[in-house]
């Protein structure tokens, strides 16, 4: 199932009376809470007394409908998009962005939003935002491949060792060679080396584990600062959003999947500080 379906509903012991009417798929998660039940599936009525209205159903409490013509396109990596609406960021109303990441899931009380894009116009021009689909609007369908991050890597390499080839064709002497092994062995001082793992040696990290955007993660201090985990660093992303500037509350770690697997109910409090996001630029 996919966001924009057509449903409809089977059975719902708790709201009998919307049995029999159709609904379409807003939003998706997959995630159990030991004490709160999360719905798999967010539908808004399409029919019925309860038109309009929003609810969460189980995977076989609805039935797919088959896919209509008129339905919305889903939205994809490398779409270009127009903010719609957007209370937090008001400032980013009306600019275009391209869609960068795609991550489907909702918390009981801190949202990780569906779609990220990076803003291409405005005062917040190349940062990264998340955004419901009701938020934003595709303005064009970007037919070609999208460009991820690993495969813009394949095609620097590409570049780099053709160009290579091409000057090591044009060697003769001796000196040559030697100038571009000096050159080769300055390229690798240079080279930057990605940080030990740390806490996270032998598990898998936050920022795999919530799926984070490349640009997110790369200036996430819980990437950058792997002796620690992630719920002692002041100024993550999460905590960032959900607590202000300083990013130094830690109730939102406690309903993370990431501290229930790998915190081992110990006591949490912030050890890392003035690491995190800037969140003046």
């Amino acid at each position: 199932m996919r966001l924009g379906d057509a449903i409809k509903i089977r059975m719902c012991e708790s709201i009998p009376e919307v049995v029999g009417e159709t609904a379409e798929i807003i939003e998706l998660q997959m995630q159990q809470y030991e004490r709160y039940r999360a719905y798999p599936i967010w539908a808004k009525m399409t029919s019925g007394q309860r038109k309009g209205k929003i609810y969460g159903f189980r995977e076989a409490e609805v039935e797919l409908l088959p896919v209509r013509e008129t339905m919305r396109p889903t939205i994809r990596i490398g779409d270009t998009i127009t903010i719609k609406h957007c209370h937090e960021i008001p400032e980013v109303l009306g600019e275009s962005a391209v869609v960068v990441e795609l991550q489907i899931q909702e918390f009981e009380k801190y949202r990780v939003y569906p779609i990220w894009a990076k803003i291409l116009s405005g005062p917040r021009k190349g940062k990264i935002y998340g955004f419901r689909e009701s938020e934003v609007e595709v303005l064009r369908r970007v037919e070609a491949q999208p460009v991820t991050e690993e495969r813009r890597e394949r095609i620097i390499k590409t570049k780099v060792l053709e160009q290579v080839e091409g000057i090591l064709k044009g060697v003769t002497t001796v000196e040559e060679i030697e100038g571009i092994e000096r050159l080769i062995r300055e390229a690798k001082g240079k080279a930057t080396v990605e940080p030990a793992m740390g806490f996270w040696e032998g598990k898998t990290p936050c920022w795999e584990m919530l799926r984070c955007p490349e640009a997110i993660k790369n200036e996430c201090p819980a990437f950058k600062y792997r002796s620690v985990p992630c719920w002692e660093i002041e100024g993550t992303y999460s905590k960032l959003y959900d607590y202000g500037q300083k990013g130094d509350g830690t109730s939102i770690c406690r309903y993370c999947r990431v501290y229930k697997k790998w915190g081992q109910d110990a006591p949490i409090a912030i050890k890392l500080f003035g690491k995190g996001f800037n969140p003046t630029e």
